[in-house]
């Protein structure tokens, strides 16, 4: 890719025509690469205390090892080159339809399928708010036809770091609900790594 120029262009037409390639979601398809053969982590709860019953074990890449007895063991995510199973899909689909608004914390939205939630909050005439620290796939879109009202109730975009951002939603958030409501406990507490 980087001997035929295409990543020296963002005009997708370009890109293609000097082979690079990519699937709906936006991620590039690399020639010769067998996505089926990627090798999972271990989980370093189930190393340190594996399911009764089962061994546990990881080669020397640490990557899980096919001794073990505890079945492939990843986080409750979509990884690389995996289709989101329709149950998750309809189940995120329909929450959207039910939602009255929409707030994404910390996405460029880069994957197709979480672009097309958003855009499809869009289509129902939802407000949405975005935080995040860059580019937003589509944001024009998102915010094209917002009424310049100023009170950020149709829609709202930001660029700041959640740790910023997220301890005021919180409390507003409080504000906002009933006494019973289970968001009256909620709390932020940044990650202790930053």
């Amino acid at each position: 890719m980087l001997e035929s120029g295409a990543l020296t262009t963002e005009n997708p037409e370009e890109r293609r025509r000097k082979g690079l390639k990519t699937n709906p979601d936006g991620d590039v398809d690399v020639p010769g690469v067998e996505y089926g053969t990627f090798r999972y982590p271990a989980c370093p709860v189930c190393l340190a205390n594996p399911p009764e019953g089962t061994t546990v074990e990881q080669d020397a890449d640490g990557a899980w090892a096919p001794s073990s007895t505890a079945g492939i063991l990843k986080p409750a995510v979509i990884m690389f080159g995996e289709s989101i199973p329709n149950s998750v899909k309809l189940a995120v689909e329909t929450a959207i339809d039910e939602a009255s608004r929409i707030l994404v914390l910390g996405s460029s939205l880069a994957t197709y399928s979480a672009w097309r939630l958003v855009k499809r909050a869009k289509e129902r005439g939802m407000p949405i708010g975005i935080a995040n620290l860059g580019g937003v796939r589509g944001e024009e879109q998102f915010f094209a036809d917002v009424p310049g009202t100023g009170s950020g109730r149709q829609g709202v975009r930001c660029s700041l770091p959640l740790e910023q951002v997220l301890p005021a939603l919180v409390d507003r958030m409080r504000q906002s609900t009933h006494a019973s409501s289970p968001l009256q406990n909620l709390t932020f507490q940044p990650a202790p790594w930053r």
